[in-house]
């Protein structure tokens, strides 16, 4: 139930009413809490408490929230809570929290040190058997006597060895399961294969983030709950209690405590109430008693000075005096009275007023320390440890993700590119940019053709090709798809005599006729540039027909059943047009495909070894641009001392008319020129070893590495500095971003998870907005938003403070790029719009 200043707010209940008496009367109803009101003043002030935003989701802490907002909260979070946390554990769980007294972090490390090595009935687990790692659910737990009482004690098992001696002395029988978590059958009998196995290291959870502190904190926030009150205990939900047979009696201790703290709360209640009336009371008593003494005395004197009317002077001024000494008397006392209050009020603020410099000062001194640790941290360290810097950027700027292939293909499509880019050359295809590639996949008509397309995939072919008809003859051959699944199928089950004919089924999807003859002559000779390279389709039905497998080609059969259908001819002019209407993630396929045969070839295997020796001679030839870029300084050095290079005099004439020598005008001279020829030399040093590094980027190896990482583990890639890009106006013209793989988020402790998912939220709320941490594309594709993503960086974290300086060193390459593309687009624009 929602909360309101950290408490819950009981529902108002359903009024009594008589069908008979009030069968016509109007009731109004609150749909999300169903509170029946008969009155439209009380459901209004009720609604509108409800809507205010002043209520608290007990299960996440989130505040700032109206009634109904909160509860969605709880029921999303319980829905998650009750699929996500292990079934059989829950009643144990129950019946520990059941009247505990300690905090809950307390008891919170307290089940999870308890049972984190402990399985209980129904979860599924992994069983090393036989050094195999299979999947198994539990069936039935047995303790013996000995651990049982360790177990539940929980003071012996507090420590790792013995807990790993108690969970290893525990039984437990099993069912094994298959990778779908399906039982598995004996095959003779069909019964059901179960073990007995021990705990310990032999076990372990399928999922290891079933059972955390996190899990078990929220489990506890739902099921139960704990008054606020001193020793007050974690009572069950009575709905739970009763499901899981808790018991829900508390003890005559714990009884006893309540008892006291409702006695101790009435009596306060009862004293708050009581004290402002008792203070009137007493005011209002002095007040009369004043009145009536001053009606007495006046009465009293009356008496006196009627009955001594006749009495001399004297006496009567005697009285007049005395009256007026007890006046004086009355308001001195009042002013003394008044002067005390004055100082007492006085002492009171000064006091004040103390204590606010002491707080200050205080937190002065709070302040200076806290900038003492600062300043003692050595930067960079952990990004996410890193506090938050105002004066940087807030949220990264925001993601382009309009891609024409899916969003799972994209880092298919930018592997392909980036070898065909770097691989382009032996090949013999010319270079192309990745918007080009992209909107050739989406072109989807026989008529006009598109070239790019074809060109692409006959390369790669050739190049197959031509590897099979140089080894044809030898001992390297190829395996066929066919044999490859009759192999697999035989050796998974040999128990169905059926398995080959449905796999015969599942591949005839197209004409198995037609199939196997084109994939008995697609490697016969090369494909010809002439007659626009007609026939190509059927040597790639043939190569997928031969060399595709299940593993290679996931889709297979879809393929080749879209590529060659029964009810269709088998001209070229068909397999083209049933090619160019294939999905973008098969064709996407198909190509992955060909590059991993294509990397296999005798092409590609020489390119990369001529690649190795351009690289190595470069390498030299950079070494020694370094020395002689040193030997530069050193002449720099030598001449700012004064050591001039060799001069030659030349012949003056001075004022007198003789014929002098002046040595020193002609070594200025040749000092100046000396100097200017080394700086010449310098700029021709650093031009030369500039193309150096480009033609080192030209001849590097396939293998692409990421620019570098971000406080969220985010890759950044930039792929126009690698094989035939560089020079080229631009390949990509775009930074590319890649979310963190499921691994890199494994590798975090809890700690870490919960600082990556709450600050992840905040600044990447826009990119990152699933919660199945898949992973995801996108891109930057103009130079302010990298200026904007620089801003965004804290260079005091590791990983930060590396990709910045690897953006640093390429940011000229990397604006170049992105301008070039952007003209080009706004160039193609303004020609859609003429025509």
């Amino acid at each position: 139930m929602p909360l309101y200043q950290r408490k819950q707010i009981p529902l108002i209940p359903a009024p009594k009413l008589d069908a008979s008496e009030h069968g016509d009367r109007n009731v109004w109803v609150i749909p999300y809490t169903h509170e029946i009101f008969i009155k439209y003043e009380d459901y209004l002030a009720r609604i509108a408490l409800y809507n205010r935003p002043i209520w608290q989701c007990a299960l996440t802490g989130k505040q700032s929230l109206n009634y109904k907002e909160a509860l969605d909260s709880e029921n999303t979070h319980r829905e998650a809570l009750q699929e996500k946390f292990p079934e059989g554990l829950k009643r144990q769980i129950l019946e520990l929290v059941q009247f505990q007294t300690e905090r809950l972090d307390v008891l919170v490390n307290k089940i999870f040190e308890k049972y984190k090595d402990q399985y209980a009935l129904g979860e599924i687990v992994y069983v090393v058997s036989e050094g195999k790692k299979l999947k198994a659910k539990i069936a039935d737990v047995k303790f013996d006597d000995t651990n049982e009482e360790m177990s539940s004690s929980g003071v012996k098992a507090s420590s790792s060895k013995s807990r790993k001696a108690v969970s290893s002395q525990i039984t437990y029988r099993v069912q094994m399961l298959d990778d779908s978590g399906n039982a598995l059958r004996q095959k003779s009998s069909k019964k059901y294969i179960t073990k007995t196995v021990n705990g310990g290291e032999t076990m372990s959870r399928v999922d290891k983030l079933s059972f955390t502190k996190t899990l078990i904190r929220q489990f506890i926030k739902e099921s139960a709950t704990k008054g606020t009150y001193v020793r007050a205990p974690w009572l069950v939900e009575k709905r739970l209690a009763k499901k899981y047979g808790v018991s829900t009696k508390l003890p005559e201790d714990l009884q006893r405590a309540k008892d006291e703290a409702i006695e101790k709360s009435k009596k306060r209640k009862l004293a708050s109430r009581d004290a402002p009336a008792k203070k009137s009371k007493n005011n209002k008593g002095t007040s009369n008693n004043v009145r009536d003494s001053k009606k007495q005395e006046s009465a009293s004197i009356g008496k006196k000075t009627a009955s001594k009317k006749q009495g001399n002077q004297k006496q009567s001024s005697k009285k007049q005096a005395s009256k007026k000494q007890t006046s004086k008397s009355t308001a001195e006392k009042a002013k003394q009275e008044k002067k005390k209050q004055q100082e007492l009020e006085k002492k009171r603020k000064e006091a004040e007023r103390q204590a606010e410099r002491d707080k200050k000062l205080k937190e002065k001194e709070e302040q200076k320390r806290l900038k003492a640790e600062a300043k003692k941290i050595k930067y960079p360290i952990e990004d996410l440890e890193v506090p938050l810097d105002k004066t940087l950027l807030s949220k990264r700027p925001l993601l382009s993700q309009e891609f024409k292939v899916p969003q799972k293909s994209v880092g298919t499509l930018l592997m392909i590119w980036n070898f065909l880019s770097i691989f382009g050359k032996p090949l013999g295809l010319s270079f192309y940019t990745l918007d080009d590639f992209e909107t050739s996949l989406c072109h989807n008509m026989s008529n006009p053709r598109c070239y790019l397309v074809i060109e692409t995939h006959v390369a790669l072919l050739n190049a197959i090709i031509k590897d099979q008809l140089f080894f044809k003859g030898k001992k390297r051959q190829m395996t066929s798809r066919n044999t490859t699944a009759r192999d697999n199928i035989k050796n998974e089950s040999d128990s169905d005599p059926q398995t080959d004919q449905v796999n015969d089924e599942s591949i005839a999807g197209s004409t198995q006729e037609i199939l196997n003859e084109l994939g008995k002559r697609w490697d016969k000779r090369i494909i010809s540039p002439g007659d626009g390279r007609r026939g190509w389709e059927g040597v790639l039905i043939g190569c997928i027909q031969q060399l595709g497998t299940y593993e290679s080609v996931p889709n297979l059969d879809n393929i080749l059943s879209h590529l060659v259908p029964n009810d269709q001819a088998d001209s070229d002019e068909d397999f083209e047009e049933n090619y160019a209407t294939l999905e973008i993630p098969d064709k996407l396929q198909i190509l992955n495909f060909l590059v991993n045969l294509t990397t296999k070839t005798t092409v590609i295997h020489d390119h990369i070894d001529r690649c190795a020796e351009k690289l190595v001679e470069l390498n030299k030839e950079k070494n020694d641009l370094i020395k002689e870029k040193r030997q530069i300084i050193c002449t720099f050095a030598e001449i700012s001392k004064g050591n001039l290079p060799s001069t030659s005099k030349t012949n003056t004439l001075n004022n007198v008319g003789n014929i002098t020598d002046s040595p020193v005008e002609d070594g200025l001279d040749t000092l100046n020129a000396r100097k200017r020829k080394l700086e010449e030399e310098e700029i021709a040093l650093q031009k030369r070893e500039e193309q150096i590094e480009k033609d080192k980027r030209k001849y590097a190896l396939p293998r692409i590495l990421p620019l570098g990482r971000d406080r969220f583990y985010n890759k950044y890639y930039y792929t126009d500095c690698i094989g035939a890009a560089v020079g080229e106006k631009y390949g990509t013209g775009r930074i590319f971003v890649e979310t963190p793989s499921t691994y890199d988020l494994q590798i975090m402790t809890e700690k870490e998870e919960q600082r990556f998912n709450k600050r992840r939220k905040v600044e990447e709320a826009s990119f990152n907005s699933d919660s199945d941490n898949q992973t995801r594309w996108g891109y930057y594709e103009e130079i302010s938003q990298v200026e904007e993503l620089r801003q965004w960086f804290n260079t005091k974290g590791i990983r930060e403070l590396t990709l910045s300086n690897e953006l640093t060193a390429r940011y000229q390459d990397i604006s170049l790029s992105m301008n070039k593309r952007q003209q080009v687009r706004i160039f193609l624009y303004y020609i859609l719009l003429l025509r």
